[in-house]
């Protein structure tokens, strides 16, 4: 019995590690035409154009999916870096 509970907390030990903490801070598109806001709780907040729009982000490895009212955007991590599709890239502030 001792060895199936610890066990069991050695498996909910890495499940809450795995959930912890996402992304957090704000990138900017290269050509300075819009922003990503990313806070740990999974929201995002896309801005373009000056129109904010607020979404939700998930990681899976190197890549973070956006997902907003208009679809999902799915973006490539390298470093400070996050690129997407058509070009754009985006730069940790």
């Amino acid at each position: 019995m001792a060895d199936r509970s610890k066990t069991l907390g050695s498996l909910l030990a890495l499940l809450l590690a795995g959930c912890g903490g996402g992304m957090s801070g704000t990138y900017e598109e290269e050509n300075g035409l819009g922003t990503l806001e990313f806070q740990e709780d999974g929201t995002v907040y896309v801005s373009v154009l000056g129109v904010t729009v607020a979404g939700e982000y998930e990681l899976d490895g190197k890549r973070v999916i956006v997902a907003g009212p208009n679809g999902e955007q799915v973006l490539t991590r390298d470093g400070d870096r996050l690129e997407g599709g058509f070009g754009m890239r985006y730069v940790k502030r």
